[in-house]
């Protein structure tokens, strides 16, 4: 048995030598340098573990910086470009011996000459970018200073980094933007009342949005850190937002009971001083001063939380945000020590709360008239003798009581406990009451209270007998000592030791003035100058039908030209034709219909029974409404148009509305002063929901619903393909495969033709090197892909072109084709239409002679190919004519020019016969074929590929090479 023991004792510590062994080697494999590949498709690639020291014969650099060795490589057989930048170390911060400033790139050496090293300035000052050749390996050397022994360095595909510091700079501008705003809040508040509240929230919002800035970098530029480099400057900047944060809760809720005068002012020393030390760099203050920040935010927000609950409403109010700064300081220390850091959105985090912690102090400080910027004032109040006492608060100042009664205001107190009300001299000369300030007992405050009102006021009491700390507004009639009666308005908060509420304490005011000159009040759902019922009636009405609806007739009545009647007659005169208008619609509504005000001129007439002749009832109302209208000595005419629809074509009332809506739009296209009656055919001219569509354009891109087809592009020479337009299409998911006449212009109104654009030129260029590959023709096969203004706006356009152009294309095989009005100014855009030619793409003009463009400018504009409108073609033929004279010209001075010419819209051989006879390059056209989809291209090109030169080859074997042309 105990051999037996033994044995088992041994086995285990083998398999635990054995575990041990195997971690350990996992671990060396995972920090084993690799050599990374910069054509991988990944947006990021870290290259700490790649990085391997260097120490040259001579020993280190002068200014710190160490050398490191790294091989990189591209597998790929396109060119490979990486932005190298080097990355922070997350507990930078923290460190007890302080660094002079940040990792960074201070120099890339490679010893291959094909390799391409550069800085790039464009994405920070030591940023560098590394262009490697298809199939590829290099050694880099590198070095950083104020790195880590096993330095952090990222490599990033451009676009992505482009992408991620634009999205960084907005969340930096949005975060910034509410904590300045905050703080000019605060600033104006503290000018204008001179309390110190808000004077100390505006230095607390100022050394928040400074360690923001910090944070960021902001300073580096300029030199800031000094010894303490720019970690010290961060942790100096939060510490003196502590220190105004201690001086900011202790005017909100004095620190009195647990610190003395003395003692406040030794901790806000202490800050100060070991804020001042980080900065200049003394071993340890840094770290000291960033857990300092994180334990003292955390201790202000549970004291005014504490004294909140105690009853101090300026605490209640300012706790929120002491609390959001608090957590602001806990999620920035763990971010330090890298517990968020495989996170990207963090930081992003972080800012977010600072700024919202920043709002809420603003709010807080700035509401409740005065609430929070008072300094907290216990809630306890001595109990009251059975006898008279003269009302004294005991805690309000002489000069804030002076100011109550300087505004015709007075203090409204009602003890709970007692069940009496206390009025201040002012309150009680409110009613009349002269002898100085006055109890009551509830009683005989509720007797003086009109009888109408005691119900509301006494529902304001009961309702917030249970919520202390809440402030309630309420109005009501109280009887005078002279017998009639005045409007006071009371407003008054629940206050209470603990979490009982004992007492209400507040401010009354006389607001009979007010009151009585408010005018009487009117239905909801009336409308004033007329007394018909509004459109939100009118719904109420159509609800009300219910089942009945089908049975109704609604009718929409618009003035036509109010506003020119409004001009010559004035308000008044405006105001007297509305009347006029609905008095008739009233008149020819008696018998059961109902009369609605929908708008400013806008009438509805609402029938609950059928009419024998709907569209008949209409005509009679713009009949009526063609008489003048009487105004003074003049008079006015204001036709109208009517729309009418029939409850049975509505599914509810908002369809109904709807239909109605339509066909007085239809009755306004005709001329207006006419009447007409909704129909199916009607919903054609309803205008889209662009919402709607924008996000099923963008939902359908996503999902693969957007979808290319070709159209042919024929030689006319020997009617061999020698190319194809991409013309998009979407299959949408109701109603089947639309055209872009269908979606593009919206898109385009939008901005979305940009994402649509890219998915063309991708997906186009994708299948034309399919094709080249299968069909190695001589001249090699082209695709050309429509393209926008604002697409070439763009800023990225020719680093996504250049991408999307690859070893697989021949040179100048794809074609953008960018319309005629797109270049009409083509001083503004000639560099950049250069620069795309320089990307290897070929230029097309479509539509040439429909824009503003004429034949002299030709000559100007850096297009290989001119494609011409069909509607040329309509004008042209084998008789001749003025047309036939302009193509032809048009297709000489563009050969002489070096151009190509294309005529789109050839639908017969006759055309197609007379076009080849006057030397027209290609042609495309139903003639030929009608657009294919992808999988049917193939089968397409072997029919009809070029198989052998003939006598114009010539010619057009130069169009494969236009994309080289000068």
């Amino acid at each position: 048995m105990a051999a037996s023991r033994k044995s088992h004792a041994l086995a285990l510590i083998l398999a635990f030598i054995a575990m041990c062994t195997a971690a350990a080697l996992l671990r060396a494999a995972a920090a084993a340098p690799h050599n990374p590949d910069f054509a991988s498709p990944r947006p990021v690639l870290p290259l700490g573990w790649s990085l391997a020291p260097y120490h040259a014969a001579n020993g280190s650099d002068s200014d710190d910086s160490r050398w490191y060795m790294m091989t990189a490589i591209n597998q790929s057989v396109r060119p490979a470009t990486r932005i190298l930048l080097a990355d922070q170390p997350y507990d930078a911060g923290l460190r007890i011996l302080p660094r002079r400033g940040r990792a960074a790139i201070r120099q890339v050496a490679t010893s291959d000459a094909e390799v391409t090293v550069e800085n790039a300035h464009a994405y920070g000052r030591y940023a560098f970018r590394v262009i490697m050749p298809p199939a590829t390996s290099a050694e880099l050397a590198i070095r950083l200073t104020d790195a880590d022994a096993q330095p952090q360095v990222s490599a990033w595909l451009e676009p992505e980094l482009a992408a991620h510091n634009r999205q960084l700079a907005v969340l930096f501008a949005t975060i910034a933007g509410l904590i300045a705003a905050a703080l000019a809040i605060m600033a104006g508040l503290a000018v204008m009342t001179g309390h110190s509240a808000p004077r100390w929230a505006a230095a607390v919002l100022l050394g928040v949005l400074l360690v923001c800035l910090a944070a960021a970098g902001l300073f580096d530029a300029i030199g800031v850190g000094g010894v303490g480099g720019p970690y010290g400057t961060t942790a100096m900047l939060a510490g003196l937002t502590l220190a105004a944060g201690v001086r900011l809760v202790d005017t909100i809720a004095p620190f009195g009971r647990f610190w003395s005068p003395g003692s406040l002012r030794g901790v806000i020393i202490g800050l100060v001083i070991l804020s001042v030390a980080a900065a200049v760099g003394v071993p340890g203050t840094m770290l000291l001063t960033e857990v300092t920040v994180v334990v003292g935010a955390a201790l202000m927000a549970a004291h005014l939380v504490h004294q909140g609950l105690a009853g101090a409403q300026s605490a209640r109010v300012a706790a929120p945000s002491a609390t959001v700064f608090a957590l602001v300081a806990t999620a920035a220390a763990l971010s330090a020590l890298g517990a968020f850091q495989s996170d990207p959105a963090a930081p992003g985090i972080v800012g977010g709360f600072a700024a919202t912690g920043s709002v809420l102090l603003a709010l807080a400080i700035a509401a409740g008239e005065g609430m929070a910027i008072l300094p907290a004032r216990r809630s306890t109040i001595a109990p009251l003798p059975d006898k008279r006492v003269p009302y004294a608060p005991p805690d309000e100042s002489a000069d804030a009581i002076a100011a109550i009664g300087a505004s015709y205001q007075g203090v409204f107190e009602f003890d709970l406990g007692r069940q009496t009300v206390k009025l201040s001299p002012e309150a009680a000369g409110l009613i009349g009451l002269r002898n100085g300030p006055e109890t009551f007992t509830e009683a005989d405050w509720l007797a003086r209270v009109h009888s109408d009102d005691r119900e509301v006021y006494r529902d304001a009491i009961a309702r917030f007998c249970s919520q202390k700390g809440l402030a309630f507004r309420v109005e009501f009639r109280i009887r005078t000592e002279h017998g009639h009666y005045c409007w006071l308005e009371l407003r008054a908060s629940a206050l209470g030791n603990g979490a009982s509420v004992d007492r209400y304490l507040g401010l009354v005011a006389d607001v009979t003035t007010r009151k009585e000159s408010d005018p009487p009040p009117v239905a909801r759902d009336r409308d004033r100058l007329t007394g018909l019922r509004t459109r939100l009636g009118l719904v109420d009405e159509l609800e009300r039908l219910g089942t009945d609806l089908s049975r109704g007739i609604l009718a929409f009545v618009d003035i036509d030209r109010f506003k020119s009647v409004h001009a010559s007659l004035g308000d008044a005169g405006g105001d007297s034709v509305l009347v006029s208008v609905a008095d008739r619609l009233v008149a020819l509504g008696r018998g059961g219909a109902v009369v609605f005000r929908v708008g400013g001129d806008a009438f509805a007439l609402l029938f609950p029974g059928p009419d024998p002749n709907a569209l008949t009832l209409g005509e009679r109302i713009v009949e009526q409404l063609n008489e003048p209208h009487a105004w003074g000595d003049r008079s006015a005419f204001a036709p109208a148009s009517v729309g009418l629809a029939l409850g049975r074509d509505a599914e509810d009332p908002f369809d109904l509305i709807k239909n109605a809506e339509l066909s007085l739009r239809k009755a306004k296209l005709d001329g207006g002063a006419c009447a007409r009656l909704y129909g199916r055919e009607l919903e054609a001219s309803a205008v889209p929901d662009a919402v709607a569509l924008d996000a099923a354009l963008r939902r359908s891109l996503a999902k693969g619903d957007m979808d290319l087809v070709y159209q042919p592009i024929m030689r006319l020479a020997d009617r061999s393909v020698a190319g194809f337009e991409a013309l998009l299409r979407w299959k949408h998911p109701e109603r089947g495969l639309l055209a872009p006449d269908d979606f593009i212009a919206h898109a385009e109104r939008t901005g979305f033709i940009v994402e649509l654009g890219r998915f063309a030129l991708s997906r186009a260029a994708d299948d034309l090197g399919r094709w080249q590959k299968k069909f190695p023709l001589d001249p090699p096969l082209f695709a050309s892909v429509n393209m926008s203004r604002r697409q070439l706006d763009e800023r990225e356009l020719e680093k996504l072109v250049s991408l999307i152009l690859g070893a697989d294309l021949a040179n100048g095989s794809l074609k953008i084709e960018l319309t005629e009005s797109a270049v009409s100014s083509t001083a503004g855009i000639l560099g950049g239409l250069q620069r795309l030619r320089s990307c290897g793409v070929s230029l097309c003009i479509d539509d040439f002679g429909t824009g503003a463009s004429g034949l002299s400018e030709l000559k100007n504009i850096p297009f290989d190919m001119v494609k011409i409108d069909k509607s040329f073609l309509d004008r042209s033929g084998p008789e001749g004519g003025d047309g036939a004279v302009v193509l032809r010209s048009i297709v000489n001075l563009a050969h002489e020019l070096g151009r190509v010419v294309v005529l789109e819209g050839v639908e017969n051989e006759g055309d197609a016969a007379w076009l080849k006879e006057i030397g027209c390059d290609f042609a495309q056209g139903f003639v030929f074929a009608p657009p294919l989809a992808g999988n049917e291209v193939p089968g397409f090109i072997a029919a009809h590929r070029r198989r052998a030169p003939d006598d114009n080859a010539g010619r057009t074997s130069g169009v494969a090479g236009v994309g080289r042309q000068a």
